[in-house]
């Protein structure tokens, strides 16, 4: 008789419910592979521990071999606890969560950038470290588009263009957008020793931010749902896991579920060496690597284009690099 294990059992359930809820929804804003930052960038409740972590990430987009837009994303999570440990004590604490993203296209026609702060309250619901966790949080969103060095081929005859005969448009050339809006995140969570899991769910642009200078309420952000869930479990001194995120907005891809494990390490310096393998959804396949060193964790992507984009003769590729940060807690006396 085969007796499948338990955990590896969760990790294909959780898989199942996330391609399963795929079929159904879209996307939202940022777009990167590592899901731990994504997550939490959506829904700070997500935040699990009571330590002070620095997230980076950095995604480079390539079409044919030139730069196509650059993301960048920065994040800090701040607990705001006075317990002498950053381990969960089945106590509730607060958490700050404040980020920014920068978005450029090439030759910085199109810029965007986002600034976060977000405050969440965990509570505990059982004894064996089960959270309840609900967050608030507040953006700002700037989006400038500049036309100034493009030109068009707006001159034709019946046989079509003419050469050489283009013309700059200088519409909305430099013009500046921004506006604020206002998110809502809850989810349940469980950090032990042996495994740790969450499910999450966040409520963004709940204010209906308007986004052009007229008032027109088609040009309003409607609010939008993404859910996000992760699985983790340590075996000896390997970890697996299965994380996935699903946001339901457009029709850009924004369905990503991701596969790990890692190998842990006694060494004070070098702790851990682990790989996985993303996939979005008919969008790239993503495998990784990650090493963390002491309280530092370092990973990079690389993504494969699957999407249709190839039928156009075009080739794209991408790759990511993503830097974690715990910082250590002074114990009080």
């Amino acid at each position: 008789m085969i007796i499948v294990n338990n955990k590896f059992y969760k990790i294909f359930f959780l898989s199942i419910l996330l391609a399963f809820l795929s079929k159904a929804v879209n996307a939202q804003d940022q777009n990167f592979a590592n899901i731990s930052t994504l997550s939490k960038w959506y829904n700070p409740s997500l935040k699990n521990d009571k330590k002070v972590t620095l997230n980076m990430n950095h995604r480079d987009v390539r079409y044919q071999g030139l730069i196509g837009y650059r993301s960048s994303v920065g994040m800090i999570d701040v607990p705001l606890s006075n317990g002498k440990t950053q381990e969960l004590d089945n106590s509730g604490f607060w958490n700050l969560n404040a980020g920014f993203s920068l978005d450029e296209s090439n030759q910085n026609i199109l810029k965007s950038s986002q600034a976060l702060l977000g405050l969440s309250y965990a509570v505990p619901l059982t004894g064996n470290n089960t959270y309840l966790s609900v967050s608030i949080q507040g953006s700002y969103f700037n989006s400038r588009l500049d036309l100034s060095n493009a030109s068009f081929q707006d001159q034709f005859d019946r046989n079509g263009p003419i050469a050489n005969a283009v013309s700059n448009d200088p519409l909305r050339s430099g013009d500046s957008r921004d506006w604020y809006s206002g998110h809502l995140g809850l989810s349940f969570f469980q950090n032990t020793d042996s495994e740790n899991w969450s499910l999450g769910i966040a409520v963004r642009d709940i204010t209906n931010p308007e986004i052009n200078r007229q008032s027109n309420n088609s040009f309003n952000l409607k609010p939008t749902i993404s859910l996000q869930g992760s699985y983790e479990f340590k075996k000896n001194q390997m970890v697996y896991g299965v994380q996935g995120f699903v946001g339901l907005k457009t029709s850009a891809y924004k369905q990503i579920i991701s596969f790990n494990a890692s190998h842990q390490f006694n060494d004070g310096n070098f702790s851990a060496i682990g790989s996985g393998l993303a996939y979005r959804f008919r969008d790239a396949v993503i495998p990784y690597i990650d090493l963390s060193f002491k309280q530092s964790k370092v990973a990079l992507y690389y993504e494969m284009n699957i999407s249709g984009i190839n039928a156009s003769g075009y080739n794209r590729n991408a790759f990511e690099l993503s830097f974690i940060h715990s910082f250590a807690k002074k114990v009080k006396n």
